[in-house]
C-alpha cells in the first residue's frame, strides 16, 4: 500500500512540474530529473517492484552569441545498480555554427549519435533493461543495439553541428578505464521525403585490450586483445507511425575465460494517437557467434541465444506525466509492466 501510494503521490504533485532552470545575466543553471515506479509481473509469480530514474545538473556561460562554456553532472538508477555514482560528469565548450566538443566521463559519439528502438514504455529496453534484469533469465545477453565503449574513462567527445542533413564526429577515451584506449566515430544522416522522414546512424569503435571491461549486468567482464564494434540504425517517421530498426556486431580479439561478443538485432514500430501512443519491438540477441576458445586453456566458450518482444502502451495524463504498460515475452518468460513516470 505504501508503494501504491507513492505513485499517487508522484503522479499528483508532478501535474506542474517544471525543471528548475535560472539564468542571471551570462551564466544559466539547471537541473533536471525523472522517475518511474512501477510494478513487473513475470509468469504467475508474485509481481515486483520497479523504479527507474535520472538527475542531470548543468551549468554553463555564454561567451559571446553563438559560443558557451559549461559542466553537466547526473547520475540515475541504472548506474547505482552498478555500484557507480556518476553518468556524466563533464566540461563542454559548444559553438552553435561549428560543433560541440565535451571532455570528462560520458559516453562516446557511437552511444550518442545511435538510433534505438521507437519504444513507448520505460523497461529501458534500449539502455541496460530493466527487464532483463528483473527476470534473472541467467543468460549472457548484449541488451544495446547501439555500440559502447562505456562512460568509466576520461574522454574527448568531438561532434559537427546538427544539421537537417546530419551530424558527424569522433571521441578518444583512455587511459583510465578498463582498457588502454578506445577511439568511436559516428554518423547519421537525415533525408526528408514530403511527409516521410528518415534518419540512419553509422557508428565504429575499436577499444584495446580490454581488461576486466564490463558493459552491463547481463554480460560477463570481458578480457581480450583488442575489440571492435559497428553499429547500423534506421528510423522512418511518416504521420505519426515510427519504425526503427537497429543493429550492432561485436567481435573480441583472443579473449580470455568468457566472451559476450556476438550480434544483437532490433526492429519495432510505434504509434502515436492523440494522447496515447502504442509499440512493439523485437530483439535478437546471440553471443559467440564466432566461436571463440579461451586462448590460455583451448576450450571452446559458451554461446547464448535470447529472443525478447515487447509490446507498450502510453498514456500521457499531463505534460508531465505519463502512464504506462507494457507485455511480452522473452524465450518462455512471458512478463508484464504497469507503471506511471514523472518528469520533476
Amino acid at each position: 500500500m505504501k508503494k501504491i501510494s507513492l505513485i499517487t503521490l508522484i503522479g499528483i504533485l508532478s501535474t506542474n512540474a517544471n525543471a528548475l532552470d535560472y539564468t542571471d545575466g551570462n551564466w544559466k543553471f539547471a537541473l533536471d530529473a525523472e522517475g518511474m515506479i512501477g510494478f513487473l509481473e513475470p509468469k504467475k509469480e508474485k509481481p515486483m517492484f520497479i523504479d527507474d530514474w535520472d538527475v542531470k545538473a548543468a551549468v554553463s556561460y555564454r561567451l559571446n552569441r553563438t559560443q558557451r562554456l559549461g559542466a553537466v553532472y547526473s547520475i540515475d538508477a541504472a548506474c547505482v545498480e552498478g555500484d557507480e555514482y556518476v553518468h556524466d560528469a563533464f566540461v563542454l565548450f559548444e559553438d552553435r555554427t561549428v560543433g560541440r566538443a565535451e571532455f570528462g566521463l560520458t559516453y562516446s559519439i557511437a552511444r550518442k549519435m545511435g538510433l534505438g528502438l521507437p519504444d513507448v514504455g520505460y523497461l529501458r529496453i534500449n539502455n541496460k533493461s530493466i527487464l532483463q534484469n528483473k527476470l534473472d533469465l541467467d543468460k549472457v545477453l548484449i541488451s544495446d543495439t547501439t555500440a559502447t565503449t562505456g562512460h568509466d574513462a576520461l574522454r574527448l567527445n568531438l561532434a559537427t553541428v546538427s544539421t537537417k542533413y546530419g551530424q558527424y564526429g569522433i571521441s578518444v577515451a583512455g587511459p583510465g578505464g578498463d582498457f588502454d584506449f578506445a577511439i568511436d566515430t559516428a554518423a547519421k544522416f537525415k533525408q526528408p521525403f514530403g511527409k516521410l522522414k528518415a534518419a540512419y546512424s553509422i557508428a565504429l569503435s575499436y577499444m584495446d585490450k580490454p581488461d576486466g571491461y564490463e558493459e552491463s549486468s547481463f554480460t560477463p567482464p570481458i578480457t581480450a586483445d583488442w575489440r571492435g564494434q559497428i553499429a547500423l540504425g534506421a528510423n522512418l517517421q511518416y504521420n505519426s507511425f515510427v519504425f526503427g530498426l537497429s543493429s550492432r556486431l561485436i567481435y573480441d580479439e583472443k579473449p580470455i575465460a568468457k566472451t559476450n561478443d556476438g550480434l544483437v538485432l532490433g526492429a519495432g514500430v510505434s504509434y502515436d494517437l492523440l494522447q496515447s501512443s502504442v509499440s512493439l519491438n523485437y530483439i535478437y540477441s546471440d553471443t559467440n557467434i564466432f566461436e571463440h576458445h579461451d586462448k590460455t586453456t583451448g576450450n571452446k566458450m559458451d554461446s547464448d541465444y535470447l529472443h525478447t518482444l515487447i509490446t507498450s502502451f502510453r498514456y500521457k495524463y499531463t505534460e508531465h506525466t505519463a502512464l504506462f504498460m507494457s507485455g511480452g515475452i522473452t524465450d518462455t518468460t512471458p512478463f508484464f509492466a504497469v507503471g506511471i513516470k514523472t518528469e520533476f
